[in-house]
């Protein structure tokens, strides 16, 4: 049992930590940074391009370690742009290969997931420059992203789209041309961010030559993240909503929460403290969206507070809910997030939302069993939260997943689908543990494989995960991961008595 004594050190020490900056750096967002000038026309954080450089994979490109072409696409062309602030003639190889990655990719952009955050948006404003940077690129060949940018645009609204605070201040990078600098000022939020982006709120500062004077704060903010993270800033921040109900949702699956109120109250005071009627956003300056709503009032919830989770109808549509106001494609655990939260909705529209959102569900399931989502590069994640989400409603229609998840599991005993991670095994290991302590005949052999498989990992390098969670490219929610593993070892320890 001493690794159950590990395990209790483990969770206390996660839920001491500063769940507001919880992200590994990424390549697309330090680049945006990378590229601010001082006043004299030299570059305010050189010492990040060196940094840039070397994070290089060998097929050329730059990005996650997860194969993700998005995400690549966008890292590189990222760092491509930088080729203006550095002699070429110095770097000219690797700007080459980057280059030869971005032609070879084009045409496997279709093959991902989902698109990562405001990616129809982006490329075509950061192709326009390359082009202008004379980067040889293959323009042809990505053009129709111009009509899927129009398409994206439709749905926002076009008059107010820089007069009040929507989804498209994100993604900000993606209108050279359109912003007025003084109008938009007033759409930062109190924390000096744009919306929470920190390569949105880094282009906003680059438009003007004495940004550090006139937007004092939003220098701040960045330099804290630099401050934090010395290899470059993070795909969002600050992030204490969105880490927070993660964390405790993924803590409370493993059973982990029990004895611990001294080291909850603080959390569950500040989603207190930041809960408005009209929802939250992944922070407490952001404005809201059904998913972060729906995960702090089940976290609220569970722990015995009386709330209210009204607004979340405000995202009901016809045949699923809605994330955010406007956008075109739903999210499958965004609807099962709600279908969790199901008792704080008032009673007389329970059954309602109960029979539109499992209908949806599995009317997106994949032949096979499993889900995929926009939110996170792999098809474990969705699958999971669906087979955990569902174990109340419709248990008798999961056998399906649950042969999939058993059959997809590598010899080693972990699940990857790009290659293995502790991340997705910890995400296949949970619903599996609770459907067998459910009564169902899943065998001990895969969850005693997982299990050692994880505990193999907990050296030196945890902590530092591979990238699957979606943003404007692939990032690793530090604190949310390791609670997913920490969930999953404690519940098996719960379930076995041991990890033998």
């Amino acid at each position: 049992m001493r690794f159950a004594a590990h395990l209790n050190v483990a969770v206390d020490e996660l839920l001491k930590e500063d769940l507001l900056q919880f992200a590994q750096a990424t390549v697309y967002d330090t680049c945006w940074v990378a590229r601010l000038p001082n006043e004299d026309g030299s570059l305010a954080y050189p010492h990040l391009l060196q940094a840039l450089r070397d994070r290089q994979h060998p097929d050329g490109s730059w990005g996650s370690r997860t194969a993700y072409v998005h995400d690549r696409v966008l890292s590189t062309l990222a760092i491509l742009l930088l080729s203006r602030f550095e002699n070429r003639r110095h770097n000219r190889d690797q700007w080459a290969a980057g280059e030869r990655y971005i032609w070879q990719q084009a045409q496997e952009l279709e093959h991902d997931i989902h698109p990562t955050v405001g990616f129809e948006m982006i490329l075509p404003a950061l192709l326009e420059e390359g082009k202008e940077l004379g980067l040889d690129l293959p323009y042809a060949q990505l053009r129709h992203y111009e009509a899927r940018r129009a398409e994206k645009l439709s749905v926002l609204p076009a008059r107010q789209l820089f007069e009040t605070r929507t989804t498209a201040l994100f993604s900000l990078e993606a209108f050279p041309g359109r912003v007025d600098v003084d109008s938009a000022s007033s759409l930062l939020l109190e924390d000096g961010s744009m919306a929470g982006s920190p390569s949105a709120t880094a282009w906003f500062l680059g438009q003007v030559p004495d940004w550090r004077a006139r937007f004092p704060q939003s220098t701040m903010y960045l330099e804290n993240l630099l401050r934090r993270n010395a290899s470059g800033l993070p795909a969002m921040a600050p992030c204490g909503i969105f880490a927070r109900t993660w964390v405790l949702y993924y803590l409370h699956q493993g059973g982990l929460l029990n004895d611990r109120k001294d080291l909850l109250r603080s959390h569950y005071q500040y989603l207190r403290e930041h809960w408005h009627p009209k929802g939250v956003g992944f922070s407490p300056y952001m404005f809201p969206d059904s998913d972060d709503t729906s995960m702090t009032l089940l976290a609220l919830y569970r722990a015995g507070y009386d709330v209210d989770g009204t607004s979340l109808l405000a995202y009901e549509r016809d045949e699923h809910f809605a994330v955010f106001e406007y956008e075109l494609q739903p999210s499958i655990s965004a609807n099962l997030h709600i279908l969790e939260a199901l008792e704080t909705l008032p009673r007389h529209d329970r059954q309602r939302v109960r029979d539109k959102i499992i209908d949806y569900i599995f009317c997106e399931r994949r032949s096979g069993g499993y889900w995929d989502d926009k939110w996170h590069g792999s098809v474990y994640y969705p699958t999971s939260q669906a087979l955990m989400a569902l174990l109340p409603h419709a248990p008798d229609r999961m056998d399906d997943s649950l042969n999939w998840l058993l059959s997809t599991q590598h010899a080693d005993g972990s699940w990857g689908q790009y290659a293995p991670t502790v991340e997705e095994t910890a995400l296949a290991l949970l619903p599996l543990l609770l459907y067998r302590r459910a009564g169902w005949p899943i065998p001990k052999q895969p969850l005693r494989l997982a299990a050692r498989y994880l505990l193999s990992q907990e050296g030196p390098s945890k902590g530092d995960y591979v990238e699957l969670w979606t943003a404007k490219v692939l990032f690793a929610p530090s604190s949310i991961i390791r609670s997913i593993v920490l969930a999953a070892l404690g519940l098996y320890l719960d379930t076995f008595e041991d990890l033998g």
